[in-house]
């Protein structure tokens, strides 16, 4: 049995169970914002899972993969209690949520894990000490809260700020605002003040074009993003220009970036993400982040990459080879 821990809006998810479907082998997806709405019960003594009709022996799971497996805030529950409940209420529900979560989740430790709870939520810059002890080059970075120094950074080249943390969309009814990687100017510093919150500040890199790293049990499945190709686009190829898409290629990787991508996810324990790394102009490759559920439809589908069938796959043979060890 595979065990598929995410949120109902996982499209990508919705594609890889088209190909288990298709093979006929058995699994149960539990969303992280159904367990409010769908009839659950978890039982410890002896571990099983009833959820939406389906009971499950949760010794009989034989891999686990985790996506996006919370957001308490994103579900229709919590937009609902938003409106009568009190602020200390919410958060304790919120509390529970998680709990439940790390309940579940705790059944499940012995099990083969496509991307393990503890490695969900990666640290920014201890990401980018860790890839530079892999031997993968990353901008020189800054975590700064005063304005005189950035004064000093800028008077010596051009640099970019981004959160140190997940970015930020908020969904208005006037639009969605976002955070995305932007240039700082010199002009602007009057503005942000003397002292700011810390903040993430890394020297900007000149781009020929940017590479999205799809990386699943030791393959790197690349593809190239020419985004220097539009104005809007060039700073953050996330900032979609409709009128002029975004020209994406696969990319065969230098043999000794692959061998460093590879050191580096196996020294943070992943063994799923997606790597962000920019092809300089000076020609280096610079490594920028990694998400462990990033998505990798964006590299499936204008790549050809079929990673929805090779996860599947993935899936469904250490499913088997749990089955055979019992």
């Amino acid at each position: 049995m595979i065990l598929l821990l995410s949120t109902s809006d996982d499209t990508n998810l919705d594609h890889v169970i088209d190909w288990l479907k298709l093979q006929a082998h058995a699994y149960l997806r539990l969303n992280a914002d159904d367990v409010m709405e769908e009839p659950l019960h978890l039982s410890l003594q002896p571990p099983r899972l009833a959820f939406r009709g389906h009971e499950v022996d949760l010794s009989q799971v034989g891999v686990v993969w985790l996506r996006k497996f919370g957001n308490f805030r994103r579900s229709a529950f919590h937009a609902r209690a938003a409106s009568r409940l009190r602020r200390e209420s919410l958060l304790q529900l919120e509390r529970e949520h998680a709990s439940l979560l790390t309940a579940l989740t705790s059944l499940l430790e012995d099990k083969h894990w496509l991307t393990h709870p503890s490695r969900l939520r990666v640290n920014k810059v201890e990401m980018l000490l860790k890839a530079q002890r892999s031997g993968l080059l990353t901008p020189e970075t800054h975590v700064l809260n005063r304005g005189e120094d950035l004064s000093r950074l800028l008077a010596g080249g051009e640099y970019i700020s981004k959160s140190l943390f997940e970015p930020l969309f908020l969904k208005e009814e006037g639009g969605l605002y976002s955070m995305f990687t932007r240039t700082l100017e010199p002009e602007e510093l009057p503005r942000m003040g003397e002292h700011f919150f810390p903040s993430l500040v890394q020297r900007k890199v000149e781009k020929e074009y940017e590479l999205r790293v799809f990386y699943l049990d030791g393959e790197c499945h690349t593809m190239a993003i020419f985004s220097q190709q539009s104005e809007r686009t060039r700073q953050d190829f996330r900032e979609i220009d409709w009128t002029r898409p975004t020209r994406m290629v696969p990319y065969a990787l230098p043999m000794e970036l692959e061998e460093a991508i590879r050191r580096f996810m196996r020294a943070i324990g992943l063994n799923c993400g997606s790597l962000d790394i920019i092809k300089s102009t000076d020609g280096g490759y610079y490594f920028l982040e990694v998400n462990p559920s990033g998505q990798f439809g964006m590299v499936s589908h204008p790549c050809n990459s079929f990673l929805y069938e090779k996860i599947a796959r993935y899936l469904i043979d250490h499913d088997l080879r749990a089955q055979e060890a019992h």
